[in-house]
């Protein structure tokens, strides 16, 4: 599947044959050859809402956004219809990693976790105007977990340091709710080999998440920097995921590398601040 700018989780996974009971089975998804002689490869993209994009270049000097531990960025603008008929240049950035493991049931075939490595780095400068200290945030090593229910909980880490602080932030825990509307494509794989895509959209922002990035950027409750970050904490982006079967020595397609990607991450520029509209 294919994170298309449109933001991550890689659901991935085949059916064990012949196997009775339901046992939860993990895969290292680097193209190691595992069960029925398959080969599993999973790549990944986040794609930042609107709201968010048009935050990052807000301020002056914009938010700046950088990959870390191995993830990837692409960034450029696309052109948009807004509800009057008017036309938008909104910025984008897709941050993103390979999906490093996933596990799966080997009965029912339903993906369960999904994980990546790496992740987006953002600085940004101190600025009066918008209620901010300054500061830098890393946000990755998403780790996502499919309910029962069929949403999904995404978990990861952030670190990060206001200007000037004695101490940073070191938060791991819940990111990101997703409730089961939200998810679509493939989340049970077939015992055969394809390409399998799952888009989790309208990533919900976690209160400790949100919390740790206020912190990092040393946002003040009464800016607005803070109050463009709360409005986007409701749609932080849309994660996109494609998981590759192949059979034990068929070399895998090589992507785009507009595909390079992850689950993760990228989670968040945030620059925060008013969306701005070139028309």
């Amino acid at each position: 599947m294919k994170f298309a700018f449109k933001s991550i989780v890689v659901a991935a996974a085949f059916v064990a044959a012949g196997v009775a009971n339901a046992a939860s089975v993990s895969v290292v998804a680097d193209g190691t050859t595992v069960q029925n002689g398959f080969t599993v490869t999973a790549l990944g993209e986040l794609e930042f809402s609107s709201l968010l994009m048009g935050a990052l270049n807000t301020p002056t000097p914009p938010v700046a956004v950088s990959p870390y531990g191995g993830a990837t960025l692409t960034e450029g603008t696309r052109t948009e219809t807004d509800e009057f008929g008017g036309t938008t240049e909104t910025p984008y950035h897709i941050v993103g990693s390979k999906v490093t493991g996933l596990t799966y049931d080997d009965v029912s075939g339903k993906v369960t976790n999904v994980i990546s490595v790496g992740g987006a780095a953002q600085s940004m400068a101190k600025n009066t105007a918008i209620g901010a200290s300054g500061g830098q945030e890393k946000v990755g090593e998403l780790d996502v977990r499919f309910q029962a229910d069929g949403s999904a909980n995404i978990f990861g880490q952030i670190t990060g340091q206001r200007l000037g602080a004695a101490t940073g932030v070191n938060y791991s825990g819940l990111l990101f709710t997703v409730s089961a509307a939200n998810v679509t494509g493939a989340t049970t794989f077939q015992n055969a080999a394809g390409v399998y895509e799952t888009t989790l959209n309208n990533l919900a922002l976690s209160d400790a998440g949100f919390n740790a990035l206020v912190q990092s950027f040393g946002l003040s409750s009464t800016g607005l920097g803070f109050t463009a970050l709360k409005q986007a904490t409701a749609n932080f982006g849309n994660l996109n995921s494609t998981i590759t079967v192949v059979s034990a020595g068929v070399t895998p397609a090589v992507p785009e590398p507009s595909t390079y990607a992850l689950m993760g991450v990228g989670l968040i520029g945030l620059g925060l601040v008013a969306r701005r509209r070139a028309k």
